[in-house]
């Protein structure tokens, strides 16, 4: 499966836990983690969640080849969209922990956390535009928020990787 989750002291842990694939997200994946927001949600034991990766890798973002051999579902279905409404529902505090890599769904994500810590290592990039992508989720319009036009052009457009350090200059992390 390569999610684990756990709880303790009050928190939730989703740990993407798949880092011979640089943590790339399966559609599997995106299931339990919705399930594990949505049980966290519902437990009134969990004060808060934290998402975190492993050493060195948040996530490399989607895992194409399980994505093209699958059939199309319909977007209420799709388990992606199901993991960010629960993401984006969630009405505890979401706490996210990057270190490494977070491309792609990985910055994505972090847009709808409600804190984001990330380490010196950390690297965040959307490469929707070199991929021939839109933007998901509302990046495009969240980005632009964050850091203003010119910078929001730059990382959606360009695709560039950038530091942990940008990234709490942006606005993107705490």
């Amino acid at each position: 499966m390569s999610i684990k989750t756990a709880v303790l002291n009050g928190v939730a842990t989703i740990e993407i836990a798949r880092p011979k694939k640089k943590n790339a997200l399966t559609v599997e994946m995106y299931q339990a983690m919705a399930d594990a927001i949505n049980a966290a949600g519902e437990n009134n034991a969990v004060r808060a969640l934290l998402i975190t990766g492993q050493p060195g890798i948040f996530t490399s973002g989607n895992d194409l080849q399980d994505f093209l051999n699958r059939p199309r579902p319909h977007i209420d279905e799709s388990p992606v969209f199901l993991f960010m409404r629960a993401l984006i529902s969630c009405d505890k505090p979401v706490v996210a922990a990057v270190t490494g890599a977070a491309i792609g769904i990985g910055t994505t994500m972090l847009l709808h956390c409600d804190f984001v810590y990330v380490s010196d290592e950390a690297r965040l990039a959307m490469p929707f535009v070199s991929l021939g992508l839109v933007p998901e989720f509302a990046s495009s319009a969240l980005v632009p928020r964050l850091m203003g036009g010119r910078r929001a052009a730059e990382k959606l457009l360009l695709g560039d990787p950038f530091t942990g350090e940008t990234a709490v200059e942006c606005g993107v992390a705490n």
